[in-house]
């Protein structure tokens, strides 16, 4: 048996992508349907789990009384009143707060688990004041036996505890339960919600007068420990009742009690805790609706303690306490039996956002302002995770899915039915059937166990209490995900399920809107035209073609070859994952950058050209790249001249792309090779950063200069060079060079000026497959760079935004997320052909965990799973950036209007009010802010202007996803 429960509010499964499509409103179904399996007592007519029997008839009669019904709380056969009660509570706050979300169907069935529970509780309480019912069962007895309810033989003794004996945790319990039972029942059973109310007073009066743990007392204590001692105390009890009669009854006496006790009753102590033993974090957040709602500023300091637990769950904050989370992403306390502690967490967090919206307000935690979505969003990764998308790909409900435990920790669901057999087992019989490798002959529908471990591993057998045991306090949250759902559609709305293909299509698209020269008669891009026919000239060279790097018309050559290296490694690396029509285009867009780049250092013995045209002219101006009518200078590095970094980038794209083409065009493939070779000669020959020239400096800078420095293009070239011709001088530069050019130094980086984690993940592939020692460093620092990712392990972090993106510090976030995500998903596939895992330290992280991090913090936000439920990638979904800083799509093409359109008359268009008249398909954009927030328009270039080196990693990104879409 295990502390806590769980909650499947689905609400948060609303907010957040899944990676596998779920039936939200089947779970919600079984999720109730569970506890039909867990009843004592005799079963009514429409018992619709009908595997099970009427069993434990005469509970109670030692005492004299009558304690027939109720629930069993887990996997054995006791009825332990403390935890049920507090079944009982989550249950009714289930209906109260989102029973509007449900389907009368399902109100139905979730009130008729309450008053299963809440039917039993009066009998608990039905002699006070005089004396109050603890337990059925002999704990140590009954697990001393295996065997179905309806068979058992074991002592079925009944503990009560008289008055003036101390219960006030379970009587606090007894009476929140009987509280919020009313609340549920006061439209459809009003003469029944009156009695559960008195009961609730008078339970209360009793918790109050005879303060103390109901575990105190020597024959209960024996009893009830180890399994439900009352470890935390009675005083969260007191207040946690009190705070249901107070929203019950509205009696100003509560109120007052409330604000009386807080601070004696240690309400500043663990409010970071929510189980059936620690009511704390329950008790802020249930007060807090009376804040929210009528301003009673006597009980701010409940609100205030919510409030900070709120922002525990979010890393980024300051203060002394964090959230933890598995590798996997599922939310966790120390102990045993997570999904108990991850539920009743949940629960509270979309709780308290329901709260944060209704109100109109949002989540202040200091510097950070999370709105409500965000909170919802953390819950929803706890169901999606619950459900099936996990590094075990198992749900961990039973009977949802197809994946799920089929040998439980479950005396029942291991026995053959007594409708099939109605022999009965005996005590010692049944542990035959317990170490049984069969399946469990009966499905406890809906249960749902104690789940993985805190490295998200999971061993499903019977003998694993901790794992497969099931508990009524896991369950009795789950009908909120009724209202998470309804939440989802209606008043949410999300793009749940993504269309992979189509947004890779539309990626590769893209770069045919960036093209300059001629274009080809294959353009599909078609209000593109012919542009920059001269570049080069200046100098007597032919620099026509190549990309526009983003929304203005110059050409930058560094990160035009970062952009193709980036195609080339998501053509060698997740190639295999395209259909042959999307592959072709993808070569297609590789080549028209590798064709370019060829040009660029085709008088190398000379020269290596760096740019074309006058950024800040360029920028002056707002013209469609047809129209060009600033200069359109050429600048060059003399041979005698450093440009490490511009050509250890040129001879990376020219090695990676060889390899991409090899396969198609063998002989394109050589001269690609051939030309690397020959660049990377010159870039190591001459080393310096090509922005330490001043001429070039002066027409690259500020856009993209070399802040970096070249050391980490040199590695990058040989790294590249070696995986392309396998020869052990390029393995040898890469040892010998490593610490002297940088690959120990911010190695936590990649972009288009720094490649240094890139080299090292590129590396690494060669150290896993054939294990050099030489390079083995730079798979080791690969790999811290990979436990960065995870909040949980040691060590420096990467930083992630409220609604769950993944970011660096600096404008155009989406560029680094792209980039970081990409490797993230590389490395994945090197552990996973290598049949390893990634070591953190004391923490192991499957290669799974590596790709649902690049799925749901990247992929599928980008498409639409954000906070503003915005598609960042043009063209895709119906909710996308109508204004993008682009002069080509912002003005009218040539086709509609052919008439040039001058410099300064182009600012009219930037200005205009008016969308994008040309849809520049496929492109990804900035994106939003550190908080998640997107302002959109023209004239905010760090969020709406595409990059083509945003674009290119996408593309491998997406190749895998729509490959492996379960995944």
């Amino acid at each position: 048996m295990k502390p806590s429960f769980f909650i499947l509010t689905v609400l948060a499964l609303l907010l957040l992508p899944t990676a596998i499509p779920h039936d939200y409103s089947e779970a919600l179904r079984k999720s109730i349907l569970f506890f039909e399996g867990q009843r004592s007592g005799r079963l009514p007519k429409q018992q619709r789990m009908t595997w099970r029997g009427d069993s434990a008839l005469k509970d109670g009669k030692n005492l004299n009384t009558d304690l027939v019904g109720g629930y069993y709380d887990a996997g054995d056969n006791i009825k332990f009143h403390f935890p049920m009660a507090f079944t009982a509570t989550m249950l009714a706050w289930s209906s109260i707060d989102f029973q509007s979300y449900m389907s009368q169907n399902d109100v139905g069935h979730n009130l008729i688990a309450l008053k299963w529970a809440t039917d039993y509780l009066l009998k608990t309480v039905s002699q006070l004041p005089n004396r109050i019912f603890v337990q059925v069962g002999e704990a140590q007895a009954d697990h001393n036996c295996w065997e179905r309810p309806e068979d058992m033989d074991t002592p079925r003794t009944a503990f009560a505890l008289d008055a003036p004996g101390p219960a006030s945790d379970l009587a606090g319990e007894i009476a929140a339960a009987l509280a919020a039972a009313s609340i549920a029942f006061k439209q459809s059973r009003p003469k029944y919600s009156e009695v559960l109310l008195d009961k609730a007073i008078k339970t209360f009066q009793y918790a109050d007068s005879h303060r103390g743990c109901y575990t105190d007392n020597p024959n209960v204590h024996n009893a009830v420990c180890p399994f439900y001692c009352s470890v935390n105390g009675y005083k969260d009890e007191l207040l946690w009742g009190a705070a249901w009669l107070r929203r019950a009854t509205g009696n100003d006496y509560y109120l007052e009690y409330l604000v009386n006790n807080r601070q004696a009753f240690g309400q500043d102590f663990n409010y970071l805790e929510f189980g059936w033993d620690n009511k704390y974090g329950g008790v802020n957040v249930l007060i807090a609706k009376e804040i929210f709602e009528k301003g009673a500023i006597a009980l701010t300091a409940y609100k205030d303690a919510a409030e900070e637990m709120m922002c525990a769950f979010f890393p980024e904050t300051s203060g002394p306490h964090h959230m933890s989370y598995t590798p996997g992403g599922l939310l966790y306390k120390p102990g045993n039996s997570q999904l108990q502690n991850m539920a009743a967490l949940s629960f509270l967090i979309l709780t308290y956002a329901d709260y944060l919206s209704k109100s109109s307000q949002q989540l202040n935690c200091g510097n950070h302002q999370f709105q409500p979505d965000s909170l919802r969003r953390i819950v929803k990764r706890q169901v999606d995770y619950i459900l099936g998308d996990n590094p075990a790909k198992l749900s961990y409900m039973v009977g949802y899915g197809d994946q799920y435990p089929r040998q439980i920790h479950h005396r029942g669901a291991s026995i053959p039915s007594i409708k099939v057999q109605r022999n009965a087992f005996g005590c010692l019989k049944g542990w035959d059937i317990f170490a049984s490798p069969n399946p469990d002959p009966n499905i406890l529908v809906g249960a749902v166990i104690g789940g993985p471990d805190v490295d998200d591993s999971f061993i499903g057998k019977r003998t694993n209490a901790s794992d497969t045991e099931p508990t009524t306090y896991i369950n009795a949250p789950l009908p909120s995900i009724c209202s998470s759902i309804y939440l989802l559609f209606v008043l949410l709305p999300t793009v749940i399920s993504h269309n992979y293909s189509d947004a890779l299509k539309k990626s590769i698209l893209f770069f045919e809107g960036q093209r300059s020269g001629y274009l080809p008669r294959e353009q599909r891009m078609t209000w593109r035209r012919d542009s920059a026919l001269n570049d080069g000239k200046n100098l007597n060279a032919d620099l026509v073609g190549g990309y526009y790097d983003a929304g203005d018309n110059v050409k930058f050559h560094f990160p035009m070859a970062f952009s193709a290296t980036m195609l080339a490694w998501s053509a060698v690396d997740f190639g295999s994952y395209m259909s042959p029509a999307d592959l072709r285009e993808n070569l297609v867009a590789l080549r028209w950058g590798t064709d370019y780049l060829l040009k660029t250092v085709s008088q190398l013995r000379d020269r290596i050209f760096v740019h074309v045209g006058e950024v800040e002219k360029d920028h002056q101006c707002w013209q469609r790249p047809e129209d060009m009518s600033t200069p359109r200078t050429a600048y060059a590095v003399e041979t005698q001249y450093p440009a490490s970094d511009l050509a250890g980038e040129i001879t990376a794209a020219f090695a990676a792309a060889s390899i991409a083409f090899k396969r198609y065009d063998p002989s394109y493939a050589q001269r690609l090779l051939k030309n690397a070779l020959k660049t990377f000669k010159y870039a190591d020959s001459h080393r310096g950063s090509y922005t330490n020239n001043t001429w070039v400096k002066l027409a690259v800078c500020p856009f993209y200069c070399s802040i970096n420095g070249y050391g980490d293009e040199l590695l990058w070239g040989a790294a590249w060079l070696r995986r392309a011709t396998g020869k052990a001088s390029y393995s040898k530069y890469l040892v010998d060079n490593r610490h002297s050019l940088g690959a120990d130094f911010n190695y936590y980086e990649f972009g288009w000026d720094n490649k240094v984690g890139g080299v090292n993940v590129l590396v690494a592939k060669e150290a896993f497959e054939k294990n050099v020692p030489e390079i083995a460093p730079y798979r080791d620092t690969a790999e811290q760079m990979m436990c960065a990712y995870f909040p949980e392990t040691a060590g420096p972090h990467m930083t992630y935004t409220p609604g769950g993106l993944l970011y660096k510090p600096g404008s155009n976030i989406l560029q680094n997320t792209v980039a970081l995500s990409f490797l993230l998903l590389t490395y994945a596939g090197y552990l996973s052909k290598s049949s390893q895992q990634l070591h953190c330290g004391s923490v192991k992280i499957h290669p799974e965990s590596l790709r649902h991090l690049a799925k749901r913090q990247v992929v599928d936000y980008i498409l639409g799973d954000n906070p503003m439920k915005m598609s960042y990638m043009i063209g895709y979904g119906n909710h996308y950036p109508r204004k993008i800083h682009h002069r080509g799509a912002s003005s009218p093409s040539i086709a509609t209007h052919p008439k040039t359109i001058k410099c300064l008359e182009g600012w009219n268009i930037f200005a205009s009010p008016k969308p994008d008249p040309n849809i520049l398909v496929g492109a990804v954009v900035g994106g939003p802010n550190v908080d998640d927030k997107f302002v959109g328009g023209r004239n905010n270039a760090s969020e709406t202007e595409p990059t083509t080196y945003i674009n290119a990693p996408f593309v491998g990104l997406l190749a895998y996803f729509n490959a492996n879409k379960k995944n």
